[in-house]
């Protein structure tokens, strides 16, 4: 009994011993069969999303999907194969879905830009308009990996675009203020930034931006064409000619151009508003005016014009120079008759030519100056 307890006593730290080591043999084992399933599931993974890559390469985003998705299952938390799945989604359509994704990576980064700036896009695109511009100012201000300014800066310019899309003018212009402050020296940028104002009716603020970026490229057409018409529409018709001639000299085959310095030289020869003038020349304009806006009217159809026509020829009675020397308040009667005229004869008639344009023209410039 004695020598059974002996042998129990010596052999029981090698028993332990041995089973330890078992332990750690398998333990081993175990790790590398782990480390190597692991590795596995990642270069399936790898390879899943490679074959989802060059599908979106090919155009085919419905199989970039399957790809995309077949690489989350090997490896669910991986930030890219979701951003991609997301992107392949929105590419086939399936909004929805692609929604689901980006909320979901949303929910992990809520600060991060491209997220939040496809957040915004697919809210725009289901007309939400609240939570479209809370995930733009959220892509605005958000991180950017590589080129955060750039990257910003086409978030900024998709905010201004929705903002004109759903006819929001002022805070299309103040977001444009913002990025107008920030441009680099790109004179493409400048002009598109110039363009967008126009849109808003900042022809001002337009023509400053086409300056600048003349100042960078003197011989940027789009630019030299935009300043052009931001001069026209401002009433600085010596500007706008100078432009547009620039223009011609660069680019003879440009009709838009020929047709507004045609536009100009009317204004130029008819304004009876032009300052310096003697008293002689502002009735013989006047009277031209008259004439012009009846030529027009008689162009229209019946239904078009009404009793315009008519009152045209009433007043034909006092459009005579001796009558307006003797009466020159008149004058400003047949002018504002003339451009109420050309007005209402801007449907039911033929096309305007370049002295009825002008007299549009003429009358804003008017209305711009309070007369």
């Amino acid at each position: 009994m004695y020598l059974f307890k002996r042998d129990f006593i010596i052999r029981e730290p090698l028993l332990v011993s041995i089973l330890v080591l078992i332990a750690i043999v398998f333990s081993a084992l175990t790790h590398s069969y782990s480390q190597a399933y692991d590795r596995r599931r990642a270069a399936l993974g790898i390879e899943w999303s490679a074959r989802g890559n060059q599908a979106l390469s090919k155009g085919n985003p419905v199989a970039a999907v399957e790809g995309f998705r077949t690489a989350l299952l090997y490896d669910p938390q991986n930030w890219d194969y979701s951003l991609h799945l997301a992107d392949a989604l929105t590419r086939a359509n399936h909004v929805e879905q692609a929604l689901d994704y980006y909320l979901a990576l949303w929910q992990r980064r809520p600060s991060n830009g491209p997220v939040n700036l496809q957040l915004a896009r697919l809210s725009a695109q289901k007309g939400d308009a609240a939570d479209a511009e809370r995930y733009f100012n959220g892509a605005i201000f958000g991180d950017w990996p590589g080129d955060a300014t750039g990257s910003r800066r086409t978030a900024s310019l998709d905010l201004v675009n929705f903002y004109l899309q759903h006819g929001d003018n002022r805070h299309a212009e103040s977001q444009l203020m913002i990025l107008a402050d920030n441009l680099p020296e790109d004179p493409q940028m400048h002009t598109l930034v110039g363009n967008l104002y126009s849109q808003v009716g900042d022809d001002r603020r337009a023509l400053n931006q086409y300056r600048q970026a003349l100042q960078l490229d003197p011989k940027s057409l789009p630019a030299i064409q935009g300043a052009g018409e931001a001069a026209f529409r401002t009433g600085d018709y010596r500007a706008a000619r100078s432009y547009f001639d620039r223009l011609l000299r660069l680019d003879d085959s440009n009709t838009e151009a020929k047709k507004q310095l045609a536009v100009i030289e009317s204004v130029f020869l008819l304004n009876p508003y032009e300052p310096g003038l003697s008293e002689p020349e502002k009735v013989k304009r006047v009277l031209r005016v008259f004439e012009v806006a009846g030529e027009r009217l008689g162009s229209c159809s019946a239904s078009a014009i009404g009793a315009l026509y008519d009152r045209w020829k009433q007043l034909g009675a006092i459009a005579n120079a001796r009558f307006l020397s003797e009466h020159p308040e008149e004058a400003d009667t047949l002018f504002d008759f003339a451009t109420f005229a050309e007005k209402q004869a801007q449907s039911g008639c033929s096309e305007p030519n370049p002295d009825d344009s002008a007299l549009l023209a003429i009358a804003r410039l008017r209305e711009t100056e309070g007369r």
